[in-house]
């Protein structure tokens, strides 16, 4: 602004300098490439075609104005928001001024000193087959938008007295002033980016912000071009989520969109006017897709509802009929929302990178009084295979079924309300969950309440003309089953409810939901199988190790799957092994016969060989997302996988079993379904057609359009050759790569006698094109004709699909019965693998669990090549002897080593395959329950201690006299007499009255002697050679019979390389300790005569009196009051025999 005294020195129609630049423009059309990503090989797609080159160009000037002001920075807290903050637009060092006239038709490509980037741009040359496609892409907008061929001036400030703050201002004041605020608005278009806030004006750090939605002032929608408020309309309510907004043949982003990804993968960044922008290819959409995806961002996708020849058509359908015109966002190209993308929710193959299930979940919890007991609806799904699994269930303190839950499915995205879930339950989500989980909250406004689930089932599923309500029920019989047996409850209901609502606002609800694939999900499953829960789990590593990979997990060993469904079954499979007998044998006869017939392997891997996977793509052509190509693969498969099924048949008759005979035999033939679908369309002459055309008669709006075409080309062809007759020349016609120029004639340069109305279109040296007014009427109707042939082959393909759609059930069975069969390849893989020894388990029922292995190895570390020689050991507990292994040693001498091992060798047998041992008999066993390890959790709030008595209550709660029970150095966290005290009084509870196999690890020695008498416990240790001079120790690695002399703690120190002062004071310390110890024991059994009884053994004589006088009754279970008071009369006999 000008001083006062410049002011009035300032004549009043001085005018202000301005610096000129010469650029060149295309004659009508200011074209900008869309941009392109820099890209380390030239392997990846490219990321924008260039700018078209070839036009004939001339000279623009453009004014640059004067230097402005700088924006000041800011900040957002929410999750999203605070990463935006680094992607904001920097303030321009130049200012540009705005056009609204060609803003929703134009791209423009500032200099490269327009924009500031923070990181180094890259260019990538341009093909010459990216220009021709540029050249040959009209902007879709075009057509409707029309545009001046003269150059459009910008207009002058308008000078006002109105304004109270302008009226003391001279003229050029004035124009200085509105100069600064025109540059100022043109480097600041939308100002409400500056001071984000969601739809109910809270600012990112108010704890009910919603960072999915975003604010715009009503003054600035007045402001917006018609493209402007189509564009912020959708982005309004997906502020979170990255769209790629369709223009022709690019996707592109635009404002905070645009400078993620270009701060994230360098794509070039450019303004089309007033927004920062940019662009990547059609063909290469879900390429970036998946890229933004892997960086935890939601993707949004707007496609064009319509091509620029539709959208005239439109207008002139709507003109003639006398709608009403809808002003000028009519006059664009409609574009819509066609669906989001995120890491839980994908359906299109592209953008999936593994074969593993890729969940989302939705919780609902109903807090109890006392907050032990609450309950928990679930819903899960997953959205590639469009599988719902929905669960109710009251969960412990410890939420020990939702945590194994949690861990079976690792799932991708987490849907909840906000506020809805209680303390406990978020810091088991935190400390569960994969970091890369993306968390979804649920505003009290959002999602679905019971009874709007309840309404919005019944509209989704509405009855047919004879279906009625049951008597009792809430829903009618044509909703799936499974949700009407979970109607009435609330939790699940709400889950359920939450996640179709999402599922709308991601646009895919429709897809999914009409598969009608609803089951029941129990986590535990008790008496179906053996159960692992989520600590088993972690603890066995089953799925990953301790660091959250699958390295090293049984997982790993195990999964030889070939084909994607066998994979995901085959988890399920690890996460629930069998436990009945006849189950369990069945599958080792399968595994023992294709063991057997190696050449078997060969047949089913030339079946197997190059499947898609077909699981998934059913499910996309259910929800009309499929390309043709890929149909046609799934048929090519399921009439290679029908075939297959016979030959495999055929060649399992003289299988000892009749296992695979059966399971192959049960697979539907698939042969008269795929010859229905194909007779519905011609085959494709190439891989490379992307349409399906159908057979003459087999749909008549198809047929009929063709016919109008042929109609219409014989009309132009013989006009064609009427004007060659005339000119006594040939003619011939001449078409541009795209549908814009068609049917122009094409001459000689030299021919005479060109009517005076036809327009040269263009030339080259030898030819010139022509357009014939008199041609045009039918050229159009032809056209027309071609927009309404794509309309019948996409109607025709969505038909092709509900055919194919209507026996789901037969492809889907087919597919099963091919995973189970590869699930069952993978066990007989395994069982090779593991080496020699292995044998096949022997299984007995009986009514207490019970294991012999002798020379039984850990599967995984004998695959390691880290390990040169794993040395084997012999395990028993139950039967003959006692179901407890109190197991003493020092540190690192194997003793958790064994306690996996063990389990390992558990859940392989009950797999049905062999086990790394010479030989393996057993009983059963209903569940493996684990305590293991020392850690804390933090997210949590539990500490170490805390930690193992959450484990160690749910142990006593849940252990069966079938179950498996593994506790590692329990009572450590504490003092040593409360450590001990504890170990005690658990391992006394498990020995007599729960009564499960166990191994009980400890450094307490005294244990061993407190329970010497007890015949249901056996002393065990790792054998060790210590040499006490020099304070060495070598581990044997060895499980015998008897009691470890010592933990040996200042050996394991010496060999830790602890100072050796600090062992040698540390030596004396502990046998000082130990002297006291043993002493005061001594003057105890002296002095008191119940001190001859050990305190265990006086709490088992305390139990049968009161049993005897009626204070405390047996389990109402008739097989454990049976083995708890054979225990007793062992436990008498012992003590009498003493």
């Amino acid at each position: 602004m000008l001083s006062s005294e410049e002011s009035r020195q300032t004549k009043p129609r001085a005018s202000v300098k301005r610096r000129r630049v010469v650029d060149d423009s295309d004659d009508d059309v200011q074209a900008s490439a869309a941009s392109s990503a820099s890209r380390p090989s030239s392997s990846l797609p490219p990321s924008s075609p260039t700018e078209a080159r070839g036009r004939a160009k001339k000279a623009r000037y453009s004014e640059i104005p004067s230097d402005g002001e700088e924006e000041e920075d800011f900040e957002v807290s929410s999750a999203f928001t605070h990463r935006l903050t680094k992607f904001k637009k920097s303030p321009s060092k130049k200012g540009k001024k705005s056009s609204k006239a060609s803003d929703d038709d134009d791209f423009i490509a500032p200099s490269d000193s327009d924009v500031e980037v923070e990181s180094a741009k890259s260019s990538s040359r341009p093909s010459s087959r990216q220009s021709a496609l540029l050249e040959d892409t009209e902007d879709e907008d075009e057509p409707v938008a029309k545009k001046s061929k003269s150059k459009v001036k910008a207009k002058a400030p308008t000078l006002t007295a109105e304004s109270n703050s302008s009226s003391f201002l001279t003229a050029a004041e004035r124009r200085e002033q509105d100069k600064k605020d025109e540059k100022k608005a043109a480097e600041s278009p939308y100002g409400f980016l500056q001071d984000v806030k969601d739809k109910d004006g809270r600012r990112p750090g108010d704890p009910k912000y919603d960072p999915r939605t975003l604010y715009i002032p009503a003054k600035a929608w007045k402001e917006f071009t018609p493209f402007e408020k189509q564009f912020w309309e959708i982005k309004q309510n997906h502020y979170d989520t990255i769209l790629f907004f369709q223009k022709g043949k690019f996707f592109e982003l635009y404002e905070d969109d645009a400078r993620i990804g270009h701060q994230e993968f360098d794509l070039k960044l450019t303004h089309r006017v007033k927004m920062s922008m940019v662009g990547v290819p059609e063909m290469s959409f879900n390429f970036w897709a998946a890229k933004f995806l892997g960086k935890n961002y939601k993707v949004g996708k707007v496609d064009q509802a319509e091509t620029a020849l539709g959208a005239e058509m439109r207008m002139a359908d709507d003109k003639k009929s006398g709608k009403p015109r809808g002003g000028e966002k009519e006059k664009i190209v409609r574009r819509e929302l066609n669906k989001v993308y995120t890491n839980g929710t994908l359906i299109d193959g592209e953008m999936i990178t593994d074969d593993e299930a890729g969940h989302c979940i939705s919780i609902r919890e109903i807090e109890s009084d006392d907050g032990c007991h609450n309950t928990f609806g679930i819903c899960v799904l997953d959205c590639s295979t469009s599988q719902f699994d929905l669960a109710v269930f009251e969960d412990d303190i410890c939420r020990t079924k939702l945590e194994t839950m949690l861990r079976q499915i690792r799932p991708k995205e987490l849907l909840f309300m906000k506020g809805d879930l209680s303390v406990s339950t978020t810091r088991l989500l935190k400390s569960v969950l994969p970091a890369t989980c993306l968390w979804t909250g649920l505003r009290d406004v959002e999602g679905l309440g019971y009874e709007e689930t309840l309404e919005d089932l019944k509209i989704r599923f509405p009855p047919e003309d004879m279906e009625t309500t049951n008597e009792g029920e809430l829903l009618p019989t044509s909703v799936p089953k499974t949700i009407r047996d979970m109607a009435d409850s609330k939790p699940a209901m709400e889950a359920l409810g939450s996640l179709i609502w999402y599922l709308q606002q991601l646009n895919i609800d429709k897809d999914i939901i009409s598969m009608r694939n609803f089951n029941v999900y129990d986590p535990m499953k008790r008496g179906q199988g053996l159960v692992l829960d989520g600590q088993t789990l972690a603890h066995i590593e089953v799925l990953v190790n301790n660091e959250g990979t699958d390295e090293g997990s049984l997982l790993k060993l195990l999964g030889r799957c070939v084909t994607p469904f066998g994979k995901r079954l085959f988890r399920i499979w690890l996460c629930m092994p069998l436990r009945e007998i006849s189950a369990i044998n069945a599958r080792l006869d399968a595994v023992q016969d294709l063991m057997d017939h190696p050449t078997f392997e060969s047949a089913f891997m030339e079946t197997a060989k190059a499947l898609p996977d077909l699981e998934r793509v059913v499910s996309r052509i259910h929800a009309r997302n499929c390309k043709v190509k890929d149909f046609l693969k799934v048929l090519a498969a399921f009439k290679k996988l029908s075939k297959g099924f016979t030959d495999l048949a055929d060649a399992s008759e003289s299988f000892n079993s009749k296992t695979i005979l059966g399971l192959l035999r049960s697979a539907p033939n698939l042969s008269k379904n795929i010859k229905n679908i194909e007779n519905m369309f011609e085959k494709p002459t190439s891989d490379k057609d992307d349409e399906l055309v159908p057979r003459d008669g087999k749909d008549e709006a198809y047929d009929e359009v063709i016919s109008e075409m042929q109609e219409l080309e014989e009309e132009l062809d013989e006009a064609l050759e009427k004007y060659g007759k005339d000119f006594g020349k040939k003619l011939s016609w001449w078409h541009s790569a795209g549908s814009k120029d068609i049917y122009l004639v094409e001459t000689s340069v030299e021919q005479k006698g060109i009517p005076k109305d036809w327009k040269k279109n263009g030339s080259t040296k030898a030819k010139a094109r022509w357009q014939v007014p008199a041609l045009q009427k039918s050229v159009r109707a032809l056209k027309e004709a071609r927009e309404k042939r794509s309309a019948a082959i996409r109607n025709f393909k969505y038909r092709i699909f509900a055919e194919f759609d209507q026996d789901r059930s037969v492809w889907l069975r087919a597919i099963r019965v091919f995973a189970e069969l590869d699930c069952l390849f993978s066990l007989a893989k395994s069982s090779t693998a593991i080496g020699e020894p292995a044998c096949r388990p022997e299984f007995v029922d009986d009514e207490s669990a019970w294991f012999e292995f002798k020379s039984l190895r850990h599967p995984t570390l004998c695959a390691s090549i880290s390990v040169d020689d794993f040395i084997p050991n012999n395990v028993k507990l139950g039967g003959d002897v006692g179901k407890i292994a109190l197991l003493t040693g020092p540190n690192m001498a194997g003793k958790s080593t064994v306690m996996r091992m063990t389990a390992t060798g558990v859940i392989m047998a009950q797999l049905g395959m062999l086990v790394p041992a010479e030989s393996a008999r057993l009983s059963p066993v209903d569940s493996i329950l684990t305590r293991m390890g020392a850690y804390d959790m933090m997210f949590s709030n539990a500490s170490t201690f805390k930690v193992e008595l959450d484990e160690c209550c749910k142990i006593l709660r849940d252990a069966t006299p079938k179950s498996l029970v593994i506790l590692d150095e329990l009572g450590r966290g504490t003092s040593t007499y409360d450590g001990m005290a504890i170990a005690g009084a658990v391992l006394h509870e498990l020995a007599t009255h729960t009564l499960p196999l166990s191994f009980f690890a400890t450094h307490y020695g005294s244990l061993t002697d407190d329970f010497a008498y007890h015949p249901n416990i056996r002393n065990m240790y790792m054998s060790t050679i210590v040499d006490d001079e020099k304070r060495a120790i070598v581990f044997l690695y060895k499980l015998v019979e008897g009691v470890a002399t010592s933990s040996f703690g200042t050996h394991v120190a010496n060999l830790a390389g602890v100072p050796i002062e600090v062992v040698k004071r540390a030596d004396v310390i502990s046998k000082n300790f130990a002297e006291q110890f043993k002493a005061k024991l001594e003057e105890k059994q002296k002095t008191r005569v119940s001190g001859r009884l050990p305190l265990v053994a006086q709490a088992d004589f305390t139990y049968l009196i009161q049993l005897a006088t009626g204070k405390v009754q047996l389990p109402e279970d008739p097989v454990r009051r049976k083995v708890i008071m054979s225990m007793m009369k062992k436990v008498v006999q012992t003590h009498v025999a003493l």
